[in-house]
């Protein structure tokens, strides 16, 4: 029997579409080539810039996919999804105060009045002061603002049970996938986080010390800034769980995992606001899998809390937009807001939201005049009250509040112009390269840290190019028609987060600066993905394209989880040397608090004071021997009573003989690194007590 025009005895049959076809090909061998050049760069190890050939061939590829367009089959909606519940109208400043119930007013005025009420008091308050008043007016001032603007409507737990039962009814399977994806997520975030990673790092171990300065009441002020200028507000966060579990590994770190996976939930929301069902369940399972996600969410640190403000913020705000929600325009510039209480990075998210707000009103100034400034007031008068506190301090210590960018900034650290004037490059060479390291920490710089430490780019050859395709392809499609526009929060988040956070900042990449941009990057490789799947999909008849997204999500997850779980926690290499040593001796020194006490004689390489040890170490009784010994210490060095430990690190062990000389009655004891190169970390002697 004849088989029919057009089909094979495979059941697939080739579309009458050539020009489809002709792109497939053009893309999949653009890809392929691109990743094999990459690959083959990145695996010299020059150091050298990468060629310009791969980058090109994504770019073809990249436009391939946008030529192969077809409006029928486009990832994003045709418009905007229509408001769910109209009867939530907006509520435009105009119509205040007219026909608005006088309880509102009051609401309104009372979030004003006590906004100034906190404003006056706190810079008449001390260390020592009770902030708990202060802090309830603030918290209270956010409530009623938010109330006034947008108050809760009759019925609303009656209408919350009825949508979320039509939900379960129409997308029953899409919800136990979610469900499933966040369970999966918490596992891979929280699962034995007190030893994975192994090591304690300094800078986790000094912000765990915050947070028990802050439950022993000497950090009282919530909205001030304390170690390294992060601001005191996370340190408040992490010391909940400190104070319910104890001071150990996993009790800072848990927070940060909890962070991690609403980061990931927010993700699915975005993402389906922003395009569709298939494509935000495939970027959700991406980022919750992906090793560089899932590395700072065990970490006790709070660089994860960036991507969790952006994407609520960009969340809120394409809520906004498309439905013109008093609530919504109020949530995000809530969220916009609380990210200056936390990480440094974390206030690039004001910046992405007036860089959209900006890219709409460039695209069509009248229809957003007409539709959104009442809504961007909302926006701003719930940023203000929120953020109030801490502007007034960035106003007053200018210089505490951006301690950290002035450290790290190329510009206000000086650095920048020190590199002109020591290297004799020009300006624009130096940012080249800053840029470039920045741009390609995904395909092929390595971190350049021991926040992470990986030692290969944050992606692996085939799924970094599928990155970049979807880079592109995101970035072109952002000068087009009004799809494009869906993409635009996306293209901005990932250019914005690698330019502040990468290459205006010393040393890039450096990736606890730039985990804001691994969200987009896993939704840049759902969209390629998504992308050449529908272009095969036109080409070829019966493509499954679904079973092949959830196919290539389940080869990123086993190369993701294979790199981080299998390759990379055995190395112990994250926090550096001196972490390690911290975290190995902290059991040994703790199993003799009691009977001894501790003598560091490791300055000027490592002090006693390591963030690592006093956190793990909290009972023991330690200082440092900081000139070098020249002469046996003499007898009375020990207090009554007890017994000493002396931790010598390599560079000082040839002190170790006056010691011996003093106290013979000591054993000597080797702590070796249990990596694969068992390398000395220190000697301990250890004299008994008398």
């Amino acid at each position: 029997m004849d088989t029919p025009a057009g089909e094979n005895r495979g059941g697939l049959r080739l579309v009458s579409n050539g020009r489809a076809l002709a792109l497939l090909l053009l893309v999949l061998v653009s890809l392929v080539g691109g990743a094999w050049l990459l690959a083959g760069a990145a695996a010299q190890g020059t150091g050298m810039p990468p060629p310009l050939l791969p980058f090109v061939l994504l770019f073809l590829a990249a436009l391939g996919l946008i030529v192969g367009q077809e409006q029928e089959r486009a990832v994003v909606p045709a418009g905007a999804e229509p408001a769910r519940h109209p009867v939530w109208a907006t509520l435009g400043l105009a119509n205040l105060p007219a026909g608005v119930p006088p309880w509102r007013m009051a609401a309104l005025l009372s979030a004003i009045i006590l906004t100034l009420i906190v404003l006056a008091r706190l810079p008449a308050m001390s260390v020592t002061d009770n902030y708990l008043l202060v802090f309830l007016g603030w918290l209270a001032a956010t409530i009623l603002y938010i109330v006034a603007v947008h108050p809760p409507p009759r019925g609303l737990w009656g209408r919350w049970r009825a949508y979320l039962a039509g939900v379960w009814a129409q997308q029953r399977l899409a919800v136990l996938l979610l469900g499933g994806i966040l369970l999966l997520a918490f596992l891979l975030r929280s699962v034995a986080i007190g030893t994975l990673p192994h090591t304690l790092s300094g800078d986790e171990g000094s912000q765990g010390l915050e947070a028990l300065r802050v439950l022993n009441r000497e950090i009282r002020n919530p909205f001030t800034t304390g170690w390294l200028g992060v601001p005191t507000m996370s340190f408040f966060f992490n010391s909940i769980t400190i104070k319910l579990l104890g001071p150990t590994n996993a009790a800072l770190r848990l927070p940060w995992a909890v962070v991690g996976t609403l980061t990931v939930a927010a993700t699915f929301f975005l993402v389906k606001r922003l395009t569709n069902l298939p494509l935000a369940l495939a970027t959700t399972a991406l980022v919750a899998v992906y090793h560089y996600h899932i590395h700072y969410s065990r970490l006790g640190s709070n660089q994860v809390a960036d991507p969790l403000f952006v994407v609520l913020s960009l969340l809120f705000l394409y809520r906004a937009l498309d439905e013109q929600r008093a609530f919504d325009w109020a949530m995000a510039g809530v969220t916009s807001a609380l990210a200056l209480y936390f990480y440094a990075g974390a206030r690039f998210t004001p910046i992405i939201i007036i860089a959209l707000l900006l890219y709409h009103f460039i695209r069509s100034p009248r229809r957003f005049g007409q539709e959104h400034v009442s809504g961007v007031v909302i926006m701003l008068g719930a940023f203000l009250v929120v953020g109030a506190p801490m502007l007034q301090y960035a106003l007053r210590f200018p210089d505490d509040f951006n301690a950290r960018l002035n450290q790290v900034g190329i510009v206000q650290s000086g650095w920048l112009a020190n590199e002109v004037a020591n290297t004799g490059r020009g300006l624009v060479e130096v940012l080249s390269d800053q840029f470039r390291r920045a741009f390609l920490a995904y395909n092929y710089y390595p971190d350049r840290t021991v926040w992470y430490g990986l030692r290969e780019p944050l992606l692996d050859p085939v799924f970094g190019a599928i990155f970049l395709l979807g880079l592109f392809y995101g970035t072109l499609r952002l000068f087009g028609d009004e799809r494009g526009q869906r993409l635009a929060p996306m293209v901005a988040w990932w250019w914005g987060g690698i330019i502040l956070g990468g290459m205006l900042t010393e040393s890039p990449p450096s990736t606890q600066r730039l985990i804001t941009t691994s969200i987009p990057t896993c939704f840049f490789v759902a969209l390629a993905l998504w992308e050449i799947l529908r272009l095969a999909e036109t080409a070829i008849a019966g493509v499954p394209r679904r079973l092949l997204m959830a196919l290539g999500v389940a080869v990123f997850a086993v190369i993701s989880l294979q790199t981080y779980f299998v390759a990379f926690a055995p190395q112990r290499i994250y926090g550096g040397s001196h972490a390690e040593l911290g975290t190995d001796l902290a059991p040994l020194l703790n199993a003799l608090d009691e009977t001894h006490e501790a003598f560091f004689v490791g300055a000027p390489w490592m002090y006693w004071g390591f963030g690592t040890i006093p956190y793990m170490v909290q009972e023991m009784p330690g200082r440092d021997i900081l000139e070098p010994l020249t002469q046996p210490p003499a007898p009375d060095l020990l207090s009554p009573g007890r017994g000493g430990v002396f931790i010598f690190l390599p560079e000082r062990a040839n002190e170790l003989a006056l010691v011996q000389e003093a106290f013979p009655n000591g054993q000597l004891q080797e702590l070796r690194a249990t990596d694969t190169d068992g390398r000395l970390m220190a000697l301990l002697y250890i004299v008994p007590p008398p």
